[in-house]
């Protein structure tokens, strides 16, 4: 499964014409491109649980995301995202709550990631007992030369200043255990998405970050 430039051309007129009228007028424009989105990612599946068979027996249409934005409680009140995105986790679906896999195709912001985004308190807790008390293993994991070609850092807000809560100020790696997200992303062009081995590029970023899933879920888990 390959993309072609048609993803991009709608998402740049989307983004230059983000409102109602526009979306409704170029409905026939999105079918196709989510149809190829959904392709891409229903065959990421299959691979993907080959080697984590935690996510289920799940389908694209079930992961992807509504184009439609929530501007509840946003200043930006542009009706629909510039990007089409997928996310299937442990246990299934767009699970938030567990870690998983992440696509994100969008103008010169593309992307593909894993981890789990802005955990909810109690489990950022036990996400950093698990690392606090496998600090070898968890180190071990992100500073391996195949997760290191993909993943530097962790994406999400600024950094806790001080140790969180009922950690030890002195622990050696306590600049792990301020993150208050542990998410991981790589980036791509849009050249590269639209390239022959771009499918296989994502894949083993995912490959790569299997064990970095899985020592997050031991620690939601347990």
């Amino acid at each position: 499964m390959q993309f072609t430039g048609e993803i991009f051309e709608y998402l740049k007129d989307l983004e230059q014409n983000n409102n109602r009228e526009w979306f409704a007028a170029n409905k026939d424009r999105l079918q196709p491109v989510r149809s190829q989105f959904e392709s891409f990612f229903d065959d990421l599946i299959q691979k993907i649980y080959k080697f984590d068979e935690s996510i289920g027996r799940q389908t694209a249409a079930k992961c992807m995301y509504r184009m439609h934005r929530d501007t509840r409680f946003s200043k930006d009140k542009t009706p629909f995202k510039i990007h089409i995105a997928a996310f299937v986790a442990s246990g299934g679906y767009k699970q938030h709550h567990m870690p998983g896999y992440y696509l994100h195709i969008q103008n010169n912001e593309s992307c593909a990631g894993a981890g789990l985004h802005m955990p909810l308190p109690k489990d950022l807790d036990k996400i950093r007992k698990e690392i606090y008390y496998n600090i070898d293993e968890f180190k071990a994991i992100i500073e391996s030369p195949d997760y290191c070609r993909f993943y530097n850092g962790f994406f999400g807000p600024d950094k806790l200043k001080k140790a969180p809560k009922n950690f030890p100020s002195d622990f050696p790696d306590i600049e792990l255990l301020k993150n208050k997200s542990y998410s991981i992303i790589t980036e791509f062009s849009n050249e590269e998405v639209l390239s022959k081995d771009f499918f296989d590029r994502v894949l083993s970023a995912f490959k790569v970050a299997h064990p970095f899933n899985r020592f997050l879920n031991r620690g939601l888990i347990e």
